[in-house]
């Protein structure tokens, strides 16, 4: 390089030096220095707070519950999601992960058609201040019978995920359909002793005439004897219903036969329609019979949640005991078990009587009629529902 290229470099040089000082005089540095002398302070408490925040996230409470313990098939449910800070160091974009099962639809779950086999993934952000806590409520459609149960939840951190137990579980009863239990147990109305006690009303047996009550239905308001109460009268309502006896010592048992017989044969798809139209039928008598008063019980020749080819519930009384025959029902699995004719014949050997007996089957089964004949011998009402169709009950 020439004398007279290095003398231009050093004059540039020399130039650029007395404009530095220059600007290091005015208020515009400071400025600058000051801006960054912010971020870099800024940038060293962020990797601070990261490093104690990752430390701090083991330590938050995440529980999960349902808002039932049990649904119908159809029914809407409440995810309810617990998070808490127990600690006084602020946690900000907490991402708590989780996966669900297709059956148990997030009402806000946006699916891709390409991924509709997958499970739903579900992420809750949350911002924690120190010693917060916040509840969070998801909708979730039931879609299908079963048991269903989460365990794991993953709490997203910088240096991974960070498992949490967070059990919960929900039980999908079969579809609940309308029903008048009227149609399935009259067989023993008139005959059985007068009670006081609320638990069946009697539709043969005329009591009097009352005033209306909130919970009375629409059918059982007597139209002649509201027209005859006077206006403006001492009476507390303006309309009269119809007062009936109660029937006491009720007793249904409901048996649901899963086998098909020999030399018959059905496409699974059908085999399993028919299978929770029938679960949907027998949960239907249960439930109404339970809440009419009845002392009611379940049997299947399928396989139950605990492996046995076969369940049996015994015929009692009150809510606890019909949820765990519904919570059964919602755990089978629609497959052909042990004899059907078994479950009869040991009704048969017990000496069962005085019951209301209503079989679910797929088809008529010659082999349990000698069954059902000896029920009958023992003062038992049997009554066989086939089914077939959509919607359709054939009554025996």
């Amino acid at each position: 390089m020439s004398a007279e290229a290095l003398k231009g470099v050093a004059e540039y040089i020399t130039d650029m030096a007395d404009r530095l000082v220059e600007f290091a005089k005015t208020p515009e540095f400071y400025v600058l220095v000051s801006l960054l002398a912010l971020a870099l302070v800024a940038l060293v408490l962020y990797r601070i707070y990261i490093a104690l925040r990752n430390k701090r996230l083991g330590r938050i409470e995440y529980s999960r519950s349902f808002s039932e313990v049990g649904v119908y098939e159809g029914d809407e449910v409440e995810l309810i999601e617990t998070v808490r800070n127990t600690g006084a160091f602020p946690l900000l974009w907490v991402d708590i992960e989780s996966y669900f099962y297709n059956e148990l639809e997030l009402e806000e779950y946006e699916r891709d058609p390409e991924e509709k086999d997958k499970m739903q993934y579900l992420i809750s952000r949350f911002n924690l201040w120190p010693y917060m806590q916040i509840r969070r409520r998801h909708k979730v459609i039931c879609k299908k019978r079963g048991h269903y149960s989460l365990h794991v939840a993953s709490i997203y951190s910088k240096t991974g995920p960070i498992a949490q137990d967070a059990p919960a579980e929900i039980y999908v009863y079969p579809k609940a359909i309308p029903l008048d239990m009227q149609d399935f147990a009259q067989g023993r109305l008139q005959g059985d002793y007068v009670s006081r006690r609320p638990l069946y009303q009697d539709p043969f047996s005329f009591a009097g005439i009352r005033d209306y009550r909130f919970g009375d239905q629409i059918s059982q308001i007597n139209f002649k004897a509201s027209a005859r109460v006077p206006f403006g009268g001492a009476s507390t309502s303006p309309f009269k219903v119809n007062s009936r006896e109660f029937c006491a010592s009720r007793r249904m048992m409901i048996y649901m036969d899963f086998h098909l017989p020999m030399g018959q044969s059905m496409e699974g798809a059908e085999y399993n329609r028919r299978g929770e139209q029938g679960l949907s039928f027998c949960a239907a008598l249960v439930r109404d019979a339970a809440f009419g008063g009845f002392r009611v019980g379940f049997a299947a020749n399928c396989k139950s949640q605990n492996g046995e080819m076969s369940l049996r519930f015994p015929c009692e009384s009150g809510q606890a005991h019909m949820l765990e025959i519904l919570k059964e029902m919602a755990c089978i699995t629609p497959r052909e078990g042990g004899s059907f004719a078994s479950l009869l014949e040991n009704a048969v050997t017990e000496g069962m009587a005085d019951t209301e007996i209503v079989i679910v089957a797929f088809a008529e089964n010659p082999e349990v009629q000698a069954r059902t004949d000896a029920l009958e011998r023992l003062g038992n009402s049997v009554q066989v529902i086939i089914l077939e169709g959509e919607d359709a009950w054939d009554v025996e």
